[in-house]
C-alpha cells in the first residue's frame, strides 16, 4: 500500500468537492428546517420553563465531551497521517487500540455521570414536578456522549476518505430520528421530558451503527483484531488527547458555560427563552462545518506529506472562505432579528433581538478562525493551544458574571462575555502564533478576518435600514427582503472580494483531488 491509498481514486476525484460541499449543504438545510419546526414544536407542547431544560442538559453533557472530543482528536490525527503516508500496519494498531481505549474511557466516565444525573435537580433550578424527567433527560444526553465516544474511531473513516456525503447521510438519519420519534411519542402520549431522552438514545443507537457499517464500507483494510491492540499506543493518543481536551474545556467554558450562567442567575423560564435563541449560533456552527471539515482533511494531507506552503495557502483559503461567508447569515440575522423572532416564536421574543445579534454577531469572525486550530493540531502544537483556550475560558465566566450583575447587563452581560473573549482569542492571539508556526507576517490571517467583520456590520446596517423603512410583517416579505440584500452581498462578494488565488483554489477541488 503507498502513500495514496487512502486517498479517493482520481476517476471519483471530479466529483468529490461537488458532492461533499452538496451534501453538505442538503444536511444544514435539513437541519435548519428542523430547528424552525421543532423548537416552536417543544416550546408549545413543553412550556418555556420545561424546554429550558433541554438545552440546559446539552450544554452539561458538552463537559463530558471535554474528554470524547480529546480522544477523538487523538485518534483522528494520528490515524489519517498513518493511512495517508501508507503505513497500514501502524495503521490497524492506531485504530484497534483506539476502538479499546475509548471503550475504557467510557467506562470510566460513567462513575462522574451517574451522580451528576441524580443530583440534577439539586443543581440546577428544575420546575417543579419534573425532577425524575429532567434526570432521564440528562441521562439520555449522556447516553449520547459516550456512544460518541465509542464510535469515533468507525467515524474517523468517512472524514480520511473525504467522504462527507456518507457522513452528513448519516447525520441527517439521526437528526430526523430524534426529532420524529419525539413528535411521534407526543402524538401518543401527553408531552414529557421523556420522550426528548428517549429520541437522543434511539438516534445515538442509530448513528453508532451507521458508522460501524460506513467504516467496513469504506475502509476494508482495517479490521479489529485483539492483537493489533498495542498499550504502547495508549500514551501518544492519551498525551495528545489530553491537551486537546483541555483545548476542548476552554472552548466549553467559552461557547456552552452561558445557559449555566443564565440557569444559575435568572431561573428556568429565562434559561428556556436563552436556549431558543442560542439555537441560531448553533445554526452558525452547522453551517460552519459545510467548509471547516471539508479542509481539516486536506490540511491533514498536505502536512503529511510535508507540503507546508500547500497548508499555507489552504489555510488562509479557508478563513476568508469561511469568514466571507458566514458574513451573510450572521447579519441577517443581526439586521433581522427583531421580525424574525416575532414571526418565528411569536411577539413575546421580539424583545430579545439585541440579545440573539450578540449571540452572533461574532461568529462570522470566530468561527472563520476554526481551520488554524487544525494547523496547530497537524503540528502537534495543541498544548499551548489548550492552555491559551483553557485561561480564557476562566476569565469569560468571571467576565459574564460581572457584566450580568455588576453591570447589571442581565443576560446580555452573558452573550457579550463570551464574544469579547472568543474574539481575542480568534484575532489577536491563535491568528498571530499559527503565522509564527508558518513563518509569515503576524498579521497574515487578519486582514480575511477583519474583512469578515466590516460585512456582518455592512449587511446588518442594510437590514436594519430596510426594516425600519418597510417592516416585514409576514414571511414573505421577509424572505424577499433577506433574498434581495443576499444577492447584492453576493454580487459584491463575486465582482470585488474573492481573490484570483481563490478561485483558483475552488477550480482545483472541483477538478483534482485536493492533495495531488
Amino acid at each position: 500500500m503507498n502513500a495514496r491509498a487512502a486517498a479517493p481514486p482520481r476517476d471519483e476525484a471530479s466529483g468529490r468537492f461537488v458532492v461533499n460541499v452538496g451534501s453538505s449543504l442538503v444536511y444544514v438545510v435539513l437541519n435548519t428546517g428542523i430547528m424552525f419546526w421543532y423548537i416552536p414544536f417543544l416550546l408549545k407542547h413543553l412550556g418555556v420553563a420545561a424546554y429550558g431544560m433541554v438545552p440546559l442538559s446539552s450544554s452539561l453533557v458538552m463537559f463530558a465531551m471535554i474528554v470524547c472530543e480529546g480522544v477523538n482528536g487523538a485518534i483522528y490525527r494520528n490515524l489519517a497521517i498513518d493511512l495517508n503516508r501508507g503505513n497500514l500496519p501502524a495503521a490497524q494498531r492506531t485504530f484497534n487500540s483506539a476502538v479499546m481505549l475509548t471503550i475504557a474511557v467510557s467506562c470510566f466516565l460513567l462513575v462522574p455521570m451517574a451522580p451528576a444525573v441524580w443530583l440534577f435537580p439539586q443543581l440546577f433550578e428544575v420546575p417543579p414536578g419534573l425532577e425524575g424527567a429532567a434526570r432521564f433527560l440528562l441521562a439520555g444526553s449522556f447516553f449520547t456522549a459516550l456512544t460518541f465516544l465509542v464510535g469515533s474511531p468507525f467515524d474517523a473513516s468517512s472524514l480520511i476518505t473525504h467522504r462527507f456525503d456518507v457522513r452528513n447521510a448519516i447525520r441527517s438519519a439521526v437528526a430526523l430520528s430524534r426529532v420524529g420519534i419525539v413528535a411521534l411519542c407526543f402524538l401518543v402520549w401527553p408531552a414529557s421530558l421523556l420522550h426528548v431522552g428517549l429520541g437522543l438514545i434511539a438516534s445515538a443507537l442509530l448513528g453508532l451503527g451507521s458508522c460501524v457499517i460506513a467504516w467496513r464500507r469504506l475502509t476494508p483494510q482495517l479490521r479489529l483484531h485483539r492483537a493489533d491492540v498495542d498499550p504502547h499506543h495508549f500514551r501518544p493518543l492519551l498525551n495528545f488527547g489530553a491537551w486537546s481536551a483541555v483545548n476542548t474545556a476552554g472552548m466549553l467554558l467559552l461557547m456552552q458555560v452561558d445557559l449555566l450562567i443564565v440557569n444559575a442567575l435568572f431561573g428556568s423560564t429565562m434559561t428556556g427563552r436563552y436556549g431558543a435563541l442560542l439555537a441560531f449560533a448553533v445554526l452558525m456552527h452547522t453551517l460552519a462545518e459545510v467548509v471547516i471539515p471539508i479542509f481539516s482533511p486536506m490540511i491533514m494531507a498536505r502536512y503529511a506529506i510535508g507540503d507546508v506552503t500547500g497548508v499555507r495557502r489552504l489555510l488562509e483559503s479557508a478563513v476568508g472562505f469561511l469568514a466571507f461567508g458566514l458574513a451573510l447569515p450572521v447579519g441577517l440575522l443581526c439586521g433581522l432579528g427583531r421580525p424574525l423572532l416575532s414571526l418565528w416564536l411569536g411577539p413575546d421574543f421580539a424583545e430579545f433581538d439585541m440579545l440573539l445579534a450578540v449571540l452572533v454577531a461574532h461568529l462570522a469572525v470566530n468561527l472563520a478562525g476554526r481551520p488554524i486550530g487544525y494547523l496547530l493540531t497537524a503540528h502537534n502544537k495543541v498544548k499551548q493551544q489548550g492552555l491559551v483556550t483553557l485561561v480564557l475560558g476562566v476569565v469569560n465566566i468571571g467576565l459574564a458574571v460581572a457584566l450580568a450583575l455588576w453591570a447589571n447587563w442581565g443576560v446580555l452581560g452573558i452573550a457579550a462575555a463570551a464574544a469579547i473573549v472568543w474574539t481575542l482569542k480568534n484575532t489577536l492571539i491563535l491568528p498571530v502564533y499559527a503565522a509564527r508556526v508558518l513563518g509569515l507576517d503576524w498579521w497574515a490571517f487578519l486582514p480575511r478576518l477583519a474583512g469578515g467583520a466590516a460585512a456582518v456590520l455592512g449587511i446588518a446596517l442594510a437590514c436594519r435600514a430596510l426594516a425600519a423603512e418597510w417592516p416585514p410583517l409576514d414571511w414573505i416579505s421577509l424572505a424577499a427582503m433577506a433574498g434581495a440584500i443576499s444577492a447584492l452581498y453576493l454580487i459584491i462578494l463575486i465582482g470585488f472580494i474573492i481573490r484570483p488565488d481563490d478561485r483558483k483554489l475552488i477550480s482545483r477541488l472541483i477538478l483534482r483531488r485536493a492533495h495531488d
